[in-house]
């Protein structure tokens, strides 16, 4: 009995050791150099521990990475700045607190950066009142973005001043996912990737679904998911015993799914480009349809992330990163039916559409972030071309040189009846722009929404602000 119950013990602490290295591991990171910074530092460092979301990093990582490789960490410092500092000290989030003066009033803003995606993926800032205490104010905010039990906004004046009421500027949360229950379907038999496709092209028949488990990384040529004279054909691609990533031999699309079939990215997978490339990492065509869920990523492409010709693309979660072309959608080029419910399309770049050129079809958000992607002319998160419909989700902190630079507008139905648009004039910090690469902002060019020189949004527009237009008739808060 001694020895079944010691044998029980170890495997106990084993499976909360487990459980604790599960927690991607955090770091927290003060902008510039307020009075008390290292109280301020520890307090929310021990706020993160306190909510178990976390591992937390020595408190004062960044700190010593930054004084090893000489890297300011004060005066202008992005969040790809901080990025890196966080990769480098071993960290996989980390919590950057800012405050900051607009006309006499005092803000706060608090957001978590993703290491790998090298933008915001939770973020809150919020006015703090005269008398207010800014550790107080911090830990409702990062309780309410990782949805913990927090009580009324903390904030209240002192009883010598006026009181005022701390209203949230702009709030967005794109929590982590849980991967939905693993998707049933014949195992496809095969030692490395290239074997299993070759088994799905020989044996693949109709109204099936394929699952192609990937257990290691490997490096794939272009292919082409179609099978002449079969219908409703479901191929589902994941990641076996952690993430895996998936490169191209050459040149080309990575995947090219064709009419009567649905291709699903579903977890712990990777699909990374190439500079040089030549295709999109996903390439939808003909009545296809492509679908990503939580834990799937597509990133590193020179050549776009995902083209939608005609198909059908869902975007349950995951990530679309870091892709970008010399022409249009950086992210996601769309010439069909586009829907977005969850996920996070970031850090893209093009000349027009930074994150999504929408230019056929139509475009539905109810949820997920568009944020931190940039265009060289119009649309830094999304330039519509044709019938776009926002009602949910967040479009923040993205940027064009020429105009709209959360949205851009050129034709088709615009409405908006729900989600969040920021807008540089009421939220600087993480307000989306139009200004050049030296950082000069410009006026009058929609930095949350332009349509046209007399409709335009330029403050953020919140889940309460509707917005439509067909570019002729105009409703809603718009402004001149």
């Amino acid at each position: 009995m001694r020895t079944i119950s010691k044998i029980t013990l170890a495997i106990g602490i084993l499976c909360l050791l487990a459980f604790a290295q599960a927690k991607p591991k955090a770091a927290v990171y003060i902008m510039g150099n307020p009075e008390g910074r290292d109280a301020l530092r520890m307090a929310v460092n021990n706020f993160l521990i306190k909510s178990q979301k976390y591992q937390m990093i020595a408190v004062d990582a960044l700190d010593v990475v930054a004084k090893e490789q000489n890297r300011q960490n004060s005066g202008s410092v992005t969040d790809g700045d901080i990025a890196l500092l966080g990769r480098d000290a071993g960290a996989q989030y980390v919590c950057v607190v800012e405050r900051s003066e607009l006309d006499g009033i005092s803000y706060v803003a608090t957001r978590m950066v993703s290491v790998q995606s090298k933008v915001a993926e939770l973020a809150d800032m919020t006015e703090l009142p005269k008398g207010g205490k800014i550790v107080e104010l911090i830990e409702w905010q990062i309780g309410s973005m990782l949805g913990m039990p927090v009580g009324p906004r903390p904030g209240k004046a002192t009883a010598t001043a006026q009181a005022v009421s701390a209203q949230p500027v702009y709030t967005a949360q794109v929590q982590t996912q849980p991967a939905a229950p693993s998707i049933q379907g014949t195992v496809v038999p095969g030692a490395n990737l290239a074997e299993k496709l070759a088994w799905l092209q020989r044996s693949a028949d109709s109204h099936n679904t394929y699952i192609l488990d990937v257990n290691a990384d490997e490096t794939i040529a272009p292919t082409t998911f179609e099978y002449s004279g079969a219908i409703n054909i479901t191929i589902v691609l994941r990641g076996v015993g952690g993430n895996r990533t998936l490169r191209l031999k050459s040149h080309g699309n990575m995947f090219i799914v064709k009419k009567n079939v649905t291709f699903i990215l579903e977890h712990n997978i990777t699909l990374h480009g190439h500079n040089g490339n030549t295709g999109s990492m996903v390439y939808v065509v003909e009545s296809g349809e492509f679908k990503m869920n939580a834990g799937s990523t597509i990133t590193g492409n020179a050549h776009g992330g995902v083209y939608n010709y005609g198909g059908t693309f869902i975007m349950n979660g995951g990530t679309i990163s870091n892709n970008s072309t010399s022409d249009n959608g950086g992210g996601i080029y769309n010439r069909g039916t586009f829907t977005m419910s969850g996920g996070t399309i970031s850090g893209n770049n093009a000349s027009r559409g930074g994150g999504v050129y929408h230019y056929n079809g139509t475009f539905t958000m109810s949820g997920g972030t568009i944020s931190g992607n940039s265009a060289s002319d119009k649309g830094g998160g999304v330039l519509s071309d044709a019938a776009f419909a926002m009602r949910g989700g967040t479009i923040v902190g993205n940027a064009a040189v020429n105009h709209g630079g959360g949205v851009c507008r050129t034709s088709g139905d615009f409405t908006k009846t729900g989600g969040t648009i920021t807008g540089y004039n009421s939220d600087p910090t993480n307000g989306n722009a139009v200004k050049d690469e030296g950082g000069n902002v410009f006026a009058r060019r929609g930095h949350a929404v332009y349509v046209n020189d007399n409709t335009r949004k330029e403050t953020t527009a919140g889940p309460d602000a509707n917005l439509a237009t067909n570019g002729w008739t105009s409703t809603g808060a718009w402004e001149r």
